[in-house]
């Protein structure tokens, strides 16, 4: 399979260059070519002539880790782009990673390595075979005008996504987990199956649009249409996040809890989504902080979630009693709370506060 590919060595080192030429054509490649500058490889990657690419530490125009970002951009989102160099620094690694790249290989390496990291980053940045088969054979369908039948595949493809979960958002999850204990390895093939996950929705929602359309169906193609837009901007969103977790470990590697400060910069970017999920995950690593309850609360007053918001308040409560701000945002969401409850029965009088007690243990 692995000599079937199309391989794009970036580097200006020319004695790197042989070298990675020479390990693929030793595992059956024929087709590989090489660009030493970023702009001599955009005509490539425009006519979808590349299906791994190997990355060096510099290209003549670019660094690696610019150049990984630029394939990111310019290439699909889930092209493998491994990293192929002889800095093993972990602010390097992150680098890379944040950047988007689909494997980190270190100089010298052995043609069984080389070719483990090929295999692994191609199969994780690719769909499940059967449902990519499933996607396919809808496509066909939609082409044949069987557009009720084609509905059925795809439909099938996207059943799985929720309005409160996406199951790519669980991987990409798990990714940052494995960054945090710095399992790169495992944090890399994550975030590449999340990007292969939400490739394959946007597809599969694209493909209903097609079919809506093909039955005249104008106002569920624009649906469907939207559908497929929202997910590549949810993933940009958590390229975003990603970026800005690596951040916090490269700033302050000795952190206790990076996923707390990472909630809090998302809570002050107004993301309270991606703040109370990244709280979550903090909970795991120190489960008795009264102050990430107290940061979750406020996650969920943001959002306007005001009975998750008093459940944590009153959790950091009864961890530190005597914290002074959370006893503020606890009486503040009884008032938000009253509230809501006026304008939904406005004849009935308040008696929220009475009932709200915070359980110290005494």
């Amino acid at each position: 399979m692995l000599g079937e590919l199309r391989y794009g060595i970036f580097s200006s080192n020319s004695r790197h260059i042989s070298n990675d030429r020479l390990t693929l054509v030793g595992l059956g490649a024929s087709n590989i070519n090489v660009y030493s500058t970023w702009e001599s490889a955009i005509e490539a990657l425009q006519s979808k002539a590349i299906d791994v690419a190997l990355v060096d530490e510099s290209l003549h125009d670019s660094s690696g880790a610019e150049c990984v970002r630029k394939l990111r951009r310019h290439a699909s989102r889930s092209l493998p782009v491994i990293m192929v160099t002889q800095d093993q620094r972990k602010d390097s690694v992150l680098d890379s990673i944040s950047a988007g790249c689909g494997g980190y290989v270190l100089r010298p390496y052995s043609m069984e390595t080389l070719k483990r990291h090929l295999f692994s980053a191609y199969m994780s940045a690719s769909p499940d075979e059967i449902e990519q088969e499933l996607l396919n054979g809808s496509w066909e369908l939609v082409s044949n005008g069987s557009f009720d039948e084609a509905l059925d595949g795809f439909e099938e493809i996207v059943e799985e996504i929720t309005e409160q979960q996406n199951p790519a958002e669980e991987l990409f999850e798990k990714g940052l987990n494995f960054l945090a204990k710095e399992k790169f390895g495992k944090a890399i093939i994550a975030f590449n199956k999340a990007i292969a996950m939400n490739e394959m929705y946007a597809e599969a929602y694209k493909g209903m649009a097609d079919a809506y359309k093909g039955k005249g169906d104008m106002d569920s193609y624009n649906k469907y249409l939207n559908k497929s837009a929202d997910i590549y901007a949810a993933q940009d969103s958590l390229d975003d996040v990603k970026a800005l977790f690596i951040e916090i470990l490269q700033n302050d590697p000795d952190a206790v809890n990076p996923f707390n400060r990472l909630g809090v910069k998302l809570r002050k970017e107004g993301d309270y989504h991606g703040a109370i999920k990244a709280y979550h995950q903090a909970c795991t690593f120190t489960p008795n902080d009264a102050n990430l309850y107290y940061n979750m609360a406020r996650a969920y007053t943001y959002s306007k979630d005001y009975e998750s918001a008093l459940n944590y308040t009153e959790l950091s409560l009864r961890l530190d009693p005597g914290m002074e701000p959370g006893k503020a945002l606890h009486t503040q969401i009884i008032k938000l709370m009253e509230k809501e409850q006026q304008k939904t029965n406005p004849q009935k009088s308040t008696t929220l506060q009475k009932k709200v007690t915070i359980d110290n243990g005494e």
